[in-house]
């Protein structure tokens, strides 16, 4: 069972990383964007990027047949969202996350040490976590986000959209694990 879950976790990395490396591919000399623009471009790959490998180590470990169904769902749309997002952004200069950041590889291998009910209640209160802060950066752009800057800039105007577009998503989201880890400790 290990080397299954270790294969399985390095192909999540192998996919990962290749989805990153042909995006910052296809923008290799591009134009640079402002550098507040690619940082909040980064961090949304990188927590689209959590929530999708997160996601499939749940398809793996996950005992609650809703909390699998979650997690399926999770990786369906952030890897929607993640594309829609390599979209908005492409010939920006931005460069894309190629590996989870310190605070996501904690919580990955926090989670791949639990088991069984564990696992479950422990994924989807971290998941609530990231759907929380994802929310929340999508919600501040939308309501305060940068104007697209006359002239050159059309990132701005690009990522707004993309964050308006994807806004009703998360939520909806977000409240489908709230209900989900309700049910979970409702079992309890």
């Amino acid at each position: 069972m290990r080397r299954s879950w270790s294969a399985t976790l390095s192909w999540i990395g192998i996919f990962t990383v290749v989805l990153g490396f042909g995006i910052a591919a296809a923008q290799q000399g591009a134009p640079s964007a402002p550098a507040g623009e690619r940082e909040f471009v980064s961090q949304l790959a990188m927590s689209n990027m959590a929530a999708i490998q997160l996601g499939h180590l749940a398809t793996k470990k996950a005992m609650n047949a809703d909390v699998q169904k979650f997690a399926k769902s999770t990786i369906d749309d952030r890897l929607k969202a993640q594309q829609q997002l390599a979209d908005a952004a492409y010939g920006a200069g931005i460069k894309w996350p190629t590996k989870l950041d310190g605070k996501y590889q904690q919580i990955q291998e926090r989670l791949s040490k639990l088991s069984s009910e564990q696992f479950d209640r422990e994924y989807m209160k971290a998941t609530i976590d990231q759907h929380r802060d994802f929310e929340r950066m999508l919600a501040t752009r939308v309501t305060d986000g940068p104007a697209a800057q006359s002239g050159g800039a059309p990132l701005a105007a690009k990522v707004n959209q993309w964050a308006a577009t994807t806004l009703p998503e998360i939520r909806a989201h977000l409240k489908e694990a709230e209900q989900v880890s309700g049910q979970l400790e409702k079992a309890e």
